[in-house]
């Protein structure tokens, strides 16, 4: 039968060339290819993200004080610009007690805090001796004048006792001060020259200046 083989023999079946094998590697690799990049495709993640943002702002503590029983309120940040209290300290003599407050605040919006009085520095220009001379002791109080009268048993003492006074350079205890200009610290301070003094001290002239340092609680 025309295009049958003869009977025993087998079909041969074309011989591929180099151009035909090489072109079928390519289109296998071709292939391969394509699967690889599928399969990285699948096995993609969606992605999506929150975020998140805060705003901070800082407190303040600052005080302020008054001299004039809180009739006039300013902030004397330096030994420079220090209130002065009113003392009659003029013309004192051994044995002489003289008093003078002063009023401290925290300002409008600060926060709460602590104050501590730091011990008397003698002021530039002023007699050693005589600065040596005087004993002291403060109170915190809450009501009447800055007298004799707040010394006694029970006061709040910041410095000294009831029956002891300190050198000018002595340091005093802490004391709590309200926030936002809540209500003020009353400090009366009680200056004593000594009975001891001695007597080339005569027309002398000398002074302190205290630093009433504030902590906030937070």
């Amino acid at each position: 039968m025309t295009g049958q083989a003869p009977a025993g023999h087998f079909r041969m079946r074309p011989r591929r060339t180099p151009r035909a094998i090489l072109l079928r590697l390519r289109a296998l690799l071709a292939g391969g290819l394509v699967l690889g990049v599928g399969a990285t495709m699948t096995l993609a993640a969606w992605n999506d993200s929150e975020f998140s943002t805060g705003t901070f702002s800082a407190s303040s503590f600052a005080l302020q004080s008054s001299t004039d029983s809180g009739g006039a309120w300013q902030e004397h940040g330096t030994s420079a610009t220090a209130a002065t209290m009113s003392f009659d300290a003029t013309g004192m003599s051994p044995g002489s007690l003289n008093y003078a407050s002063i009023w401290v605040r925290t300002t409008s919006g600060s926060l709460s805090g602590t104050l501590a009085l730091q011990g008397g520095q003698l002021v530039q220009g002023g007699n050693a001796g005589l600065f040596a001379a005087f004993d002291y002791r403060v109170v915190r109080y809450t009501s009447g004048s800055c007298d004799a009268s707040q010394f006694g048993e029970g006061a709040s003492y910041i410095v000294g006792t009831s029956s002891s006074k300190v050198a000018l350079g002595t340091a005093g205890s802490s004391t709590a001060v309200a926030a936002s200009a809540g209500t003020p610290v009353r400090f009366c301070f009680e200056i004593t020259m000594k009975t001891t003094a001695d007597n080339s001290l005569q027309g002398t002239n000398s002074g302190a200046v205290w630093e009433i340092k504030g902590t906030s609680d937070s």
